[in-house]
């Protein structure tokens, strides 16, 4: 299996299914749209820089002839794969009831603390080799969930039991479709810059990258809502 086929299997086919499922309950509104597009733009922007180090530096690598190309140091493929978990993300967000409590964005010193932990453990983790890939995961986290976490943490409180469930079962699929992907040769995992910690033959760093890409979207999508909804 390619990189391409794997895209079109695992996400564009079910995201287009789950797309027009989302349009005839007439979910699709166009704030929602606005919003989802926003995030695909960030998500991109954010992570091109971080792909193209890790690939760079052979923490992920690719074997010849499952991909069609690079721009930089990344796989064409892997731009697509950015926005597309993104917008696949954004649409399963449109299922959710989306009666958020009444909230407001604020500053939060706790939250931001929190994030600040979660860059510091990324830090520590770069002392060793092992611990290389979650480190970079963990730091480069820090940024976004300061952001989000300072100046929303009222309403992401408030509202996480609202969409927890589905950022759980889409981060699961995609750490399913994760492993379909390495047991298939279609990228692999340099060994010794991850700790060896392994879920069959998932990597636990890779539940933690697909678990935070997802809990940044949820959380950017909420925020973008209960911002919408002052304005």
């Amino acid at each position: 299996m390619t990189y391409l086929e794997f895209l079109i299997f695992f996400i564009g086919i079910p995201l287009l299914a789950f797309t027009l499922w989302a349009y005839r309950k007439q979910c699709l509104r166009r704030e929602k749209i606005v919003g989802i597009g926003l995030m695909g733009m960030i998500a991109l922007v954010y992570t091109t820089p971080w792909d193209n180090y890790l690939i760079e530096q052979n923490i992920w690598s690719y074997p010849e002839g499952v991909v069609l190309g690079t721009i930089g140091f990344v796989p064409i493929e892997e731009y697509g794969f950015m926005v597309l978990q993104t917008v696949f993300a954004g649409i399963l967000w449109c299922f959710i009831p989306h009666n958020i409590p009444a909230s407001k964005l604020c500053f939060s010193g706790k939250g931001v603390a929190a994030a600040v932990i979660i860059g510091l453990i990324g830090a520590c983790c770069l002392l060793d080799g092992s611990g290389t890939y979650a480190g970079l995961i963990f730091v480069w986290a820090f940024p976004p969930l300061a952001i989000q976490w300072g100046l929303g943490a009222r309403a992401l409180l408030s509202s996480c039991k609202k969409w927890g469930p589905l950022w759980v079962g889409f981060t699961l699929y995609l750490c399913l479709a994760d492993a379909v992907a390495i047991a298939d040769g279609i990228w692999m995992i340099t060994e010794a810059t991850r700790s060896g910690i392994e879920i069959g033959n998932l990597p636990i760093e890779e539940i933690l990258f697909f678990g935070l890409t997802n809990l940044f979207v949820f959380q950017g999508l909420c925020l973008w809502q209960v911002w919408r909804n002052k304005v």
